[in-house]
């Protein structure tokens, strides 16, 4: 993200948390994951461009790796430490929050 500030969001994720994708005909979809008491929601402007897609590949692309790194954990019988130490070893894109 170029300049400025930027806002962080933690999300303590348990049996309780949820995501969600819902796509429309004439509108753009939406992305949602719900934890606790705090649901957020991404959306995106009407006409989207080159970049658009590019980030909902990345997303998916973080979300898979997400996903194989929590299994892993998870056979391991290993409990995860707070995770500030791996948060970004992706491909220093940013990964998406």
């Amino acid at each position: 993200m170029a300049g400025g500030r930027m806002s962080a969001l933690s999300l303590p994720i348990d049996g309780g948390a949820s995501t969600e994708f819902k796509s429309f005909r004439a509108r753009t979809p939406l992305f949602s994951v719900s934890a606790g008491r705090v649901l957020v929601t991404l959306t995106l402007p009407e006409r989207l461009g080159a970049s658009d897609v590019e980030f909902a590949r990345r997303l998916a692309e973080q979300a898979a790796a997400y996903a194989v790194e929590v299994e892993r954990l998870y056979r391991c019988g290993r409990r995860p430490s707070s995770g500030r130490s791996s948060a970004r070893r992706s491909s220093g894109k940013g990964a998406a929050a």
